[in-house]
């Protein structure tokens, strides 16, 4: 099913509102990139690297903001129907949480010495970052099928994102359980919390993915029963 964009947009400005929120989308990815990057430098200890990647990250999150804050201005000034423009406003919301789950796992992160932690852990902490970059990129894809009109796809994209959070949260559950197993007389109990802290923050960023396609598939119901 696909609806053409004529029939739910009424104004330019509103198509550019749409616009704005799948570049916001694919921020997500972009944003995810760069945590990876700061994970990847910090698990080989080089510090200085991983201080110059998380600057990096955090002004894909300050650009993300800013995308968010046009994306609210060009809605307030269109003529969407009040339930679709809140719709896309809490859809940027949940996009903006994507992103700053992931600036906050980077925050954390450069507190403390990762390339110190187990290997277990660190494997488990790549393997969920793996299948997160695969999440980002059906998040992207769920949300310009949205603006597209393709409905029935939207529903999908939204499923996979579903589908690739459970595995996630079976990552994190393993990881946690690898949490229990750290000797704190051999790294300071701290540095045990902002570890737990740091895997907590990537779980939650799974989370806020899924968030995102619930809200686009509410979207994407709630159009078909209209056009019906």
């Amino acid at each position: 099913m696909k609806l053409s964009l004529e029939g739910w947009l009424l104004a330019r400005r509103t198509v550019k509102a749409m616009s704005l929120v799948v570049e916001h989308s694919k921020m997500t990815t972009l944003t995810f990139e760069g945590l990876l990057k700061c994970i990847k430098t910090a698990i080989e200890g080089k510090q200085e690297e991983l201080q110059r990647n998380f600057t990096l990250l955090e002004e894909e999150e300050r650009e993300a903001d800013g995308l968010r804050r046009r994306i609210i201005q060009e809605l307030a000034r269109g003529e969407l129907p009040t339930d679709e423009r809140v719709g896309l406003m809490r859809l940027s919301r949940q996009i903006d949480w994507v992103i700053d789950w992931a600036h906050e796992a980077g925050r954390i992160l450069v507190l403390f010495d990762f390339s110190n932690m187990p290997k277990p852990i660190q494997d488990v902490v790549l393997e969920m970052c793996s299948i997160l970059s695969e999440c980002t990129t059906h998040l992207v894809d769920c949300t310009q099928k949205l603006m597209d009109g393709s409905l029935e796809d939207t529903l999908s994209a939204a499923d996979e994102v579903e589908r690739l959070e459970e595995r996630v949260d079976q990552l994190y559950q393993n990881a946690r359980g690898n949490l229990k197993d750290v000797q704190n007389n051999r790294i300071p109990v701290g540095t045990i919390i902002l570890l737990s802290q740091f895997i907590d923050a990537i779980e939650n960023t799974a989370d806020r993915c899924e968030d995102s396609c619930d809200q686009a598939r509410v979207m994407a119901v709630t159009l078909s029963k209209r056009k019906d």
